[in-house]
């Protein structure tokens, strides 16, 4: 399928190279990156310990957990996580106050889908950022399928408020390019190789930590709080009561 984009050589040319040293295949771990913390290294005023000034977060600065996902808007796996998982975190954790979301950007192939799509979102006004990722979760089948991949990408944009110049500017836009470019190389060297993966407190989190049960367990450890018991666990305690 071809990438229907005019200005996308240009995105590939400035982007490919590390993408290439950061990634080996999407939604996959076979790197031997350095696991090192995802923590930022000084105090940002109106952030918490865990972010960089450029990042995109939701939920409370004074929240006592902060969750950072490395995800990318062409895996499908990322997708399943958005739609399935993290309203519940959103309505759960964020929204009282407990969490502090954190959204960077991983791409993985098709890298050229990958890279249009999260440069979109950060040209796009920042209170349109969460709503394109959204849109790009739930549509990533149709996006990946269609013929006008470009007239896809092109009703995002306008749905942002963008035009299509806005967008073929943006492409070629390369403080953007820069800035993700940047994004994928600290995802690297916090020990990214596969997405969605997640830091908690700057901690990074299992492989198998993909539920909201696995989260809420993990974010209760941290806290030192007690583990909350889980609806399997509960039926495994009946099933044990009763003998079965």
């Amino acid at each position: 399928m071809t990438f229907n984009i005019p200005t996308d050589s240009l995105v590939k040319t400035a982007l490919m190279t590390v993408v290439a040293a950061t990634l080996l295949v999407a939604c996959g771990d076979k790197s031997s990156a350095p696991k090192t913390s995802a923590v930022a290294t000084t105090s940002i005023q109106g952030r918490t310990a865990y972010e960089t000034q450029s990042d995109h977060a939701l939920g409370s600065v004074d929240a006592p957990i902060t969750i950072v996902e490395y995800a990318s808007v062409t895996c499908p796996h990322c997708a399943t996580w958005s739609l399935s998982v993290f309203p519940e975190i959103q309505e759960k954790l964020i929204a009282t106050g407990k969490v502090r979301y954190v959204f960077r950007e991983f791409p993985t192939p098709p890298v050229d889908l990958a890279n249009a799509g999260h440069l979109l979102a950060n040209c796009a006004p920042e209170e349109k950022f969460f709503d394109l990722l959204h849109i790009q979760f739930k549509r990533q089948a149709q996006i990946r399928g269609s013929r006008d991949i470009k007239g896809e990408f092109i009703k995002l944009a306008k749905s942002a408020g963008m035009s299509e110049a806005d967008f073929d500017a943006c492409m070629v836009n390369q403080t953007e390019i820069d800035h993700l470019q940047s994004v994928i190389v600290a995802g690297s060297n916090a020990g990214v190789t596969f997405t969605p993966t997640f830091f908690i407190n700057g901690k990074k989190t299992p492989k198998d930590t993909f539920t909201y049960a696995s989260i809420e367990k993990l974010i209760a450890e941290t806290l030192g709080e007690p583990i909350p018991e889980t609806s399997e666990d509960m039926d495994s305690g009946a099933n044990k009561d009763t003998g079965h």
